[in-house]
């Protein structure tokens, strides 16, 4: 195994490297697809769990569709949430989504702006993560803060 500057001539070395290149982006990608996950959410009074629609999308996108974006006691509407999506490791993402919130009537209340942190399992199939929110209405923001438990949505053939 005399791999020297030499080895580029018959094309071994640069395979190599280029197998080794394609394994990590593939790696950096790991979090590409459709996911359903679990929301749940952190300190006193918080809400019941919910369930969401999660896809990051290979270009640094993700769109996001959460349980219950209707809610007629409240009298608000929460739209779909779209934003960005960054590798920070080799099986690690950061993202943040925007979300926006009208009245019943459509009307602009404010924001809903979610950053959080998730890590891919080995299997590529699940991830468990943390997130940060904060709400804005009208001039007046909170904050909250959860975890995150998701699972991809897998092809299932007709029989």
């Amino acid at each position: 195994s005399d791999l020297t500057l030499r080895a580029p001539a018959n094309g071994g070395w640069e395979l190599a490297r280029a197998a080794a290149t394609d394994n990590a982006a593939s790696t950096k990608k790991a979090i590409v697809g459709s996911w359903i996950e679990t929301v749940t959410f952190s300190g006193p009074g918080a809400p019941p769990p919910l369930k969401s629609l999660v896809t990051f999308s290979a270009d640094g996108t993700i769109t996001v569709a959460d349980q219950g974006n209707v809610n007629n006691s409240a009298g608000t509407v929460f739209s779909a949430g779209h934003g960005s999506w960054i590798a920070q490791g080799e099986r690690t993402f950061s993202w943040t989504v925007v979300e926006l919130i009208s009245d019943l009537n459509g009307n602009l209340m404010g924001t809903l702006k979610v950053r959080g942190t998730y890590t891919v399992d080995e299997t590529g199939n699940a991830y468990s993560g943390v997130f940060k929110a904060e709400v804005t209405i009208f001039g007046d923001t909170f904050s909250f803060e959860g975890t995150n438990e998701g699972t991809r949505i897998q092809v299932e053939p007709l029989p």
